[in-house]
């Protein structure tokens, strides 16, 4: 006669669970993980967003005069025969408008707009006695992304004369 198993009825052995705050430890670990990575992202983004020149639609019409570039900079000047006014309203409807002499008061946002600024006072609308400036400012931290536009009108050539500053980080 063959001998037969002894088949136990035991119950097996219970699975071993983690306790609470291992499991809240975890998670919060886990957390913070997808936190830094998420921020290590988001800066790396940034970065390469402000390592290239801010492009603009130009004035239609512009002649280019002159360029200079650097590593992480450029200048161009430029000239047209279109008044002054009309470059500048071409620019403010692009950018908005800055209140004379604003600082930013009342939520202005001055991180982008164009404004006359005018050598007379009171402030007059004569040719040769007030420039623009426009600009576009999305710096941020160590990392530089500017764009500043001056307008300018040139009595004795009458043309309207625009210099193109652009800064950016590498």
């Amino acid at each position: 006669m063959s001998e037969q198993p002894v088949v136990s009825s035991a119950p097996a052995a219970p699975k071993r669970r983690l306790s609470l705050p291992l499991k809240a430890l975890l998670v919060s670990l886990g957390a913070v993980i997808a936190t830094i990575v998420i921020v290590v992202i988001v800066f790396n983004a940034q970065r390469a967003a402000r390592s290239a020149p801010i492009e603009i639609e130009m004035f239609p019409n512009l002649t280019l005069i002159s360029a200079t570039e650097y590593e992480s900079s450029d200048v161009r000047y430029f000239v047209t025969d279109a008044p002054i006014d009309q470059v500048y309203n071409f620019y403010a409807a692009r950018l908005g408008a800055l209140a004379f002499r604003s600082s930013g008061e009342l939520g202005e946002d001055v991180s982008r707009g164009c404004r006359k600024i005018y050598q007379d006072e009171p402030p007059r609308e004569v040719l040769g006695r007030y420039f623009a400036r426009c600009f576009v400012d999305n710096s941020q931290s160590d990392l530089t992304h500017r764009l500043l536009l001056t307008i300018v009108y040139d009595l004795d050539a009458r043309q309207t004369r625009l210099e193109m500053r652009r800064d950016w980080s590498r």
